[in-house]
């Protein structure tokens, strides 16, 4: 099967029609500052609308379609079927991307407009035909030096423009910086630090051991999944596998091997684990391939398993604790 032909991107018009450059001036570029206006208050700081006309409109096949416009979106109802014509094309895609970042800033809030600004450092969006060629989605977007670009199949410009969100946030992710995703700093902050408080003073009760201390362990924990997934699906349920593995596994065990109440068990417990401390650690091998086990070394214990097998089998987190005391 013969290889495909690399995509080559078709030359910008130098000089449009007079009626599309009508078009683009009264129904893109007299909203232009209000669009710039709008993204700078979500992101707090001043950001520009970058769009060149004649390389996007080289694409354009629909005579029908507006070039300012196709920068605005119209409802039509046929029939009781709401069918959405892309009449207005810059405009449609400046105004989607506003939908996306107001979505991506409700969800992620000021952690979220740090992370897009230090992934787009020139604060300024730009529309261009996805280099991927046929292959591309209908739409996407990216961060290309510092600007975000949305993109489009060259085949289907004016398709999907309110169709950004996942894309968004997927393009600020896609930048590389130290620390933590904002998909896992939300997935720790939800499902991890709103819950934590509560859980540790029931396994503190447990215990009879009020300062008891359970480690999540998330730098390292979060470095040693990220160095063997390509993908980064687990960064939405980071901090719910790590709760879960002290809620649903090390309290319930506890229970189970009768440590509530038990005097002699929680002064057994107070004698060897000296730290007070429950520790989750990623290994790179468990005894015997266990999926999880339970270990105590230096006064803490340690609920661990390999980066494969994170987040199986959570119930166990703390099984056989009676047995190393």
């Amino acid at each position: 099967m013969p290889k495909a032909a690399p995509f080559v991107p078709k030359p910008a018009i130098e000089k449009l029609p007079l009626a599309v450059r009508k078009d683009i001036r009264d129904n893109y570029e007299a909203e232009k500052e209000d669009f710039e206006t709008a993204i700078s208050e979500l992101l707090g700081s001043p950001f520009h609308v970058n769009i060149n006309a004649g390389e996007v409109w080289a694409y354009n096949s629909d005579s029908g379609t507006s070039a300012g416009g196709l920068l605005k979106r119209l409802a039509i109802y046929i029939g009781g079927i709401r069918l959405i014509a892309d009449l207005h094309l810059f405009t449609s895609y400046v105004e989607g991307f506003i939908e996306a970042l107001k979505w991506y800033i409700e969800k992620f809030g000021d952690e979220g407009k740090t992370h897009f600004n230090e992934a787009v450092t020139q604060s300024e969006l730009t529309l261009n035909a996805n280099e991927l060629g046929d292959k591309a989605e209908t739409i996407d977007a990216d961060v290309k030096d510092g600007v975000f670009r949305i993109l489009f199949n060259h085949t289907k410009l004016g398709y999907n423009q309110s169709y950004l969100r996942d894309y968004l946030l997927k393009a600020v992710e896609s930048v590389p910086r130290a620390g933590f995703s904002i998909v896992a700093k939300n997935s720790i902050e939800e499902h991890y630090n709103s819950e934590i408080e509560d859980v540790t003073t029931e396994i503190g009760e447990i215990l009879a051991i009020p300062d008891v201390v359970l480690d999540p362990n998330f730098e390292a924990n979060y470095e040693a999944l990220g160095a063997v997934n390509k993908d980064t699906d687990w960064h939405q349920n980071f901090g719910k596998a790590t709760f879960a593995y002290f809620n649903d596994g090390l309290k319930y065990q506890l229970e189970r091997q009768g440590f509530k109440g038990d005097e002699m068990l929680q002064e057994g417990f107070a004698e060897v684990v000296t730290s007070k401390t429950f520790q989750i650690r990623i290994v790179k091998k468990t005894k015997n391939d266990a999926t999880l086990e339970t270990v105590v070394e230096d006064g803490t214990v340690y609920i661990q398993m390999t980066a494969q097998k994170w987040w199986y089998n959570v119930s166990d987190g703390g099984s056989g604790l009676i047995d190393l005391l």
